[in-house]
């Protein structure tokens, strides 16, 4: 965009970018096979263990094509991936605020079988390769927290401040009028169901999408190829975050309405209100747009069923993020490519930097927003450029100094390239602040990783040095990894796996390179070191409540109120067998139950209850475990107490 619309201007019409079919005048000499790997109808290349294993390890499902039906050689009893955790594998555009394609394969398993436990579902899950931690724990923020500020000037100053490359579209940047001085109050709410982190980079499986699209940049620098692949997937990845719903809403309180409305005793019983929500049922959007005054308890019922419907509807909030470029791998120089992909989001990031605006009268700030520029005012000024009024409680005539963009970088000279900026964008002026920071950066022409890269891969760069002899990729380990991988390995370069949590490595845990570039690997098996909790009836409690259980973990088995164990074990514990011991029979043959426990059996230290119970409904105190007892046995009982009747 050569100039942004701004003042009312109109944006450009049409589309940024054109494309054209181009016929190739000769073919790829770099595009290669698998070798001894799999390949799957994408071109993607995985491990010949992961075929006909009962996952569906391409996303094409070709390595599960024309196998056996023996479900002896699956990796898993279980696939079924935790509630929405597709989203975890979906990219992020920084600049709009939005999930992208998916840049992860989230159904992958990698020949793991690693299961989380889910206390609100009483199932396991299967977690899937990109997954390294997920954890099902609700979490509902009912207190109202909110942040006040005097005006949007002073708002859009916090926001800039601490966003990420100056931009955090879970804001109001749009919703904000600049025409009077308000004070602003926003309001936050945020409901959590499961919190979860992605494995580091090198161990995430790439979405068949971002692998084509990855295989098909060219080498050369090309922006508009990488910028498309920007828009498509995203600038970013997630490194984790939580799966649930926020609210935010924008109280905008004008002044000399709310001088007016205390002057007349005026009460208006509904406020119109701006929100952000994110997650939940879209329905009740409208519904949370105005609160009602007079009426509370209609707002808190409201908020109530938005919140309940996000577990319908979740979707990811407090995100931390990674740049897209760190999962450039697995296609043909992929190290150049990742730099080209670096350098390319660089790019995209700074065509949206407000100091592309014009400036803005009266200290007011730009905002580049898309394809336009506004400006948000400060107190006491409006307009299109903030022109109109002066800055209350400040001099007329004072211009704090910003900010040109940053030049392209210079030529190299002593090693060293260089850009710079300008305070120009305004200049200071009437004694306005200098801008702060430096005027020039400086960094080395040669990037030590391009050397690298030209050493490993030279045929990349149109080099006519022979490449390095190397082996393919390590042969894989059912429940277990390697440490540190890398995406080329050399003759003499040695490999050390490790087992997934809940799983230990019994053999030897290196391999090597060898020079006829095959791999020299010892036996090696990781095993399993832990019991998987016991699948119980519905009634039962197991006390502590976890995923696994380590050797020599005990659980004690319990019934709701006013009922007991019958039939069964009452506590066991993990054996060196890595079974049950002795068997909770009622986990696997539902042998143990939970029955009605007579009111004359109740213990005679439970907990004092006041009771109504009866026609009459006399109030009367009993104790807990009485009160579930006649529950159970079908009488209507009403606790009108937690403490004896007075």
């Amino acid at each position: 965009m050569e100039t942004y619309a701004q003042f009312k201007g109109v944006p450009c019409p049409g589309e940024a970018m054109q494309t054209q079919q181009c016929q190739p005048q000769k073919g790829c000499p770099l595009t290669g096979g698998c070798g001894n790997r799999f390949r799957c109808i994408s071109g993607q290349c995985i491990s010949q263990s992961l075929v006909c294993n009962g996952d569906q390890d391409c996303e094409d499902g070709l390595d599960e094509r024309h196998c056996e039906d023996d479900s002896g050689h699956y990796s898993c009893d279980l696939d079924k991936t935790p509630p929405n955790s597709e989203l975890t594998g979906r990219g992020y555009d920084v600049l709009t605020g939005e999930l992208r394609a998916a840049v992860i394969n989230t159904l992958s398993f990698g020949g793991q079988c690693r299961k989380v436990f889910s206390g609100d579902h009483k199932v396991y899950y299967r977690l899937p390769q990109n997954i390294l931690r997920y954890n099902f724990e609700v979490t509902v923020d009912n207190e109202e927290s909110d942040e006040s500020y005097e005006s949007s000037w002073s708002y859009m100053q916090h926001v800039q401040s601490n966003a990420l490359f100056g931009h955090d579209r879970r804001t109001f940047h749009k919703e904000l009028t600049d025409n009077k001085a308000h004070r602003l109050i926003i309001l936050k709410n945020k409901v959590e169901l499961a919190q979860f982190q992605n494995s580091a980079p090198q161990y995430l499986t790439l979405s068949e999408g971002l692998w084509r699209a990855l295989s098909s940049l060219p080498l050369t620098y090309d922006y508009p190829a990488y910028r498309q692949l920007l828009q498509t997937y995203g600038t970013h990845y997630m490194s984790e975050g939580s799966l649930g719903g926020e609210y935010q809403g924008l109280l905008e309180l004008d002044r000399q309405a709310l001088q007016s409305s205390s002057k007349n005793r005026h009460t208006v019983n509904k406020l119109p209100i701006k929100v952000n929500v994110f997650g939940g049922d879209p329905s009740f959007i409208s519904a949370l747009m105005v609160l009602d005054l007079e009426n509370p308890e209609a707002n808190g019922e409201t908020y109530d069923n938005w919140a309940s419907s996000v577990r319908d509807f979740p979707q990811v909030i407090d995100r931390k993020l990674r740049p897209l470029y760190e999962l450039v791998k697995e296609v043909q120089c992929a190290g150049l490519k990742k730099l080209h992909l670096k350098r390319a989001t660089e790019q995209y990031l700074e065509e949206e930097h407000p100091c592309r605006c014009r400036p803005c009268r009266n200290n007011g700030r730009p905002l580049l927003t898309g394809s336009q520029c506004s400006c948000v005012c400060r107190p006491g000024t409006s307009g299109p450029a903030c022109e109109v009024g002066a800055v209350i409680g400040e001099p007329a005539g004072v211009t704090d100094g910003s900010w040109s963009c940053w030049s392209s970088w210079g030529s190299c000279s002593g090693g060293q390239r260089s850009r710079s900026r300008s305070c120009n964008n305004p200049a200071p002026s009437g004694g306005g602040l200098h801008c702060t920071g430096p005027q020039v950066e400086q960094e080395p022409c040669e990037d030590p990783e391009v050397q690298h890269l030209q050493t490993m891969e030279p045929q990349c760069f149109g080099l006519s040095v022979p490449p390095p002899v190397t082996c393919g990729h390590p042969p894989h380990l059912s429940n277990g990894f390697i440490q540190n991988p890398r995406e080329t390995y050399v003759v003499g370069n040695t490999v050390e796996y490790s087992c997934v949590s809940g799983f230990y490595l019994s053999g030897n845990a290196v391999a090597e390179c060898l020079q006829n570039q095959t791999w020299s690997k010892g036996a090696m098996v990781c095993k399993s070191s832990s019991c998987w909790r016991p699948q119980l009836n519905s009634d039962i409690t197991a006390t502590p409540s976890k995923s696994t259980y380590d050797i020599g973990d005990s659980i004690s088995l319990s019934c709701p109120p006013g009922t007991v164990l019958e039939g069964g074990v009452s506590q066991t514990m993990c054996s060196p067998s890595l079974q049950w011991s002795p068997s909770p029979e009622g986990a696997y043959y539902s042998t143990n139950t939970c029955v009605c426990q007579r009111a004359s059996e109740c213990p005679t230290d439970s907990a004092p209850l006041c009771i109504s119970s009866g026609e009459d409904g006399v109030s009367v105190t009993t104790s807990e475990c009485e009160v579930g007892a006649r529950r159970c046995a079908g009488e209507r009982v009403a606790v009108i107490g937690i403490e004896a009747c007075p």
